[in-house]
C-alpha cells in the first residue's frame, strides 16, 4: 500500500505543478477548458464564475492538489481521507469532457478499490 500512497501523492503533486506552470505561462489555456463539457451547467459555471476569477480558482486547485498529495505521502493515518477526496476530485472532473473520462475514471476506480480494501481489512 505504501507504493500506492506514494504514486497517488506524486500524481497529485505533479498535477499541482502542472497547473502552476500552465497558469503562469499561458492562462488562456483555461478559457476553453469547459468547452467540451457534457453538462451545460459546467460550461456556464466555468465561463461565468471561474474564467473571470481564473487565478483565484486555479490557486485553490493548486492548494487542494498539494494538500491531497501531502495527505497521501505524509502518513497512512490520512489515507482514507486522501482516498475519499481523491475520488471526489477525479469524478468531479469527468463531466468536463471525454478526455477526462479516460484518465479520471480509472484513477477514481483504483482509489475506490484501495478505499474499499482499507475499510475491509484495515490495510490496503
Amino acid at each position: 500500500m505504501n507504493v500506492a500512497r506514494i504514486i497517488f501523492g506524486v500524481i497529485y503533486l505533479i498535477g499541482a505543478v502542472a497547473n502552476l506552470v500552465m497558469v503562469i505561462m499561458s492562462p488562456e489555456i483555461y478559457y476553453a477548458f469547459a468547452d467540451g463539457a457534457f453538462v451545460q451547467f459546467y460550461r456556464e459555471a466555468w465561463n461565468t464564475v471561474v474564467v473571470p476569477n481564473l487565478f483565484f480558482f486555479i490557486a485553490l486547485t493548486i492548494i487542494f492538489e498539494i494538500t491531497l498529495g501531502l495527505l497521501f505521502l505524509i502518513s497512512r493515518r490520512f489515507l482514507k481521507i486522501a482516498l475519499i477526496f481523491g475520488i471526489i476530485f477525479c469524478l468531479g472532473l469527468v463531466p468536463f469532457g471525454i478526455e477526462f473520462v479516460y484518465g479520471n475514471i480509472p484513477l477514481a476506480l483504483i482509489q475506490g478499490f484501495l478505499l474499499w480494501k482499507e475499510a475491509k481489512t484495515g490495510t490496503a
